[in-house]
């Protein structure tokens, strides 16, 4: 059974954790397919977003394969395990310039974590839970740890990291986790809208936006105003634009040029 599915939808290619049976839980096998699945979508220039889900209705991603760990463990630390496939996935996520949305169909915990902290937006069904458990298990959630600092607020990150006690969709949403939360009956149609609200824009400015965001994150105040000015000022220059002001004069839609194929 294959454990990633991939499937289009609309604009959207959609990657689903196929693990139903053990929670969705992830193992190291399944972060290199998710790389592949992303530049597959990468190359089709009429795909405008990526959704990441789990199969069924409990689970979105209800942590990792302990098993193989502690048999990792038992053999002791090698060198290449220091590089995680996580992480890896991580740094192809980062490349992406195409918005990456969460559908968070149940309870996220552990890696699932990670997975929904590296997505661009996320919606949620309001009777997931979420938690970072590793405590529990003596582990540390390190590989978490980079997005959530960027999407959480100091003291409520340390007390979810520090009690590893589960919350729910209500704190998730507080806590700017997830950008909407809705009833199960109503996600995928609360996901439609998201999708449909990023779908008509300029594929090109989503792509500079995207990439200036990125890059900003973690400038000191002066140098983020220069490199969003540059990155405001080259938009200026940029074909969409010119489309844009000859679209509004004409009053019609814009005709975006295709999404430039990603090297």
């Amino acid at each position: 059974m294959a454990i990633l599915l991939t499937e289009r939808r609309g604009a959207a290619c959609w990657l689903t954790i196929n693990r139903p049976e053990q929670q969705n839980a992830v193992n190291w096998e399944l972060f290199p397919l998710i790389e592949a699945a992303i530049a597959e979508a990468l190359a089709d220039a009429s795909v405008q977003a990526i959704v990441l889900t789990g199969a069924g209705a409990r689970h979105f991603c209800a942590g990792g394969d302990l098993a193989a760990d502690l048999a990792r463990s038992e053999r002791g630390l090698a060198p290449q395990w220091l590089t995680h496939p996580l992480q890896r996935l991580f740094e192809t996520v980062e490349r992406c310039p195409l918005p990456i949305v969460a559908r968070v169909n149940g309870h996220c915990v552990g890696p699932g974590m990670s997975l929904l902290a590296m997505c661009d937006l996320a919606v949620a069904a309001d009777a997931a839970k979420f938690a970072l458990g590793e405590a529990k298990m003596g582990l540390v959630p390190g590989l978490a740890l980079g997005y959530l600092q960027r999407l959480v607020p100091k003291r409520r990150l340390l007390e979810w990291m520090l009690c590893a006690e589960p919350f729910d969709t209500g704190e998730a949403l507080d806590a700017g986790l997830v950008n909407y939360v809705a009833p199960a009956a109503e996600l995928d149609a609360k996901l439609d809208w998201l999708l449909a609200r990023l779908a008509g824009k300029s594929p090109d400015a989503q792509r500079r936006a995207k990439r200036a965001f990125k890059s900003m994150e973690d400038m000191a105040l002066g140098e983020a105003f220069a490199h969003g000015a540059s990155a405001a000022a080259l938009s200026l220059l940029t074909a969409d634009f010119h489309e844009a002001m000859r679209a509004a004069a004409e009053k019609r839609v814009p005709a975006w040029r295709p999404r430039p194929e990603e090297k």
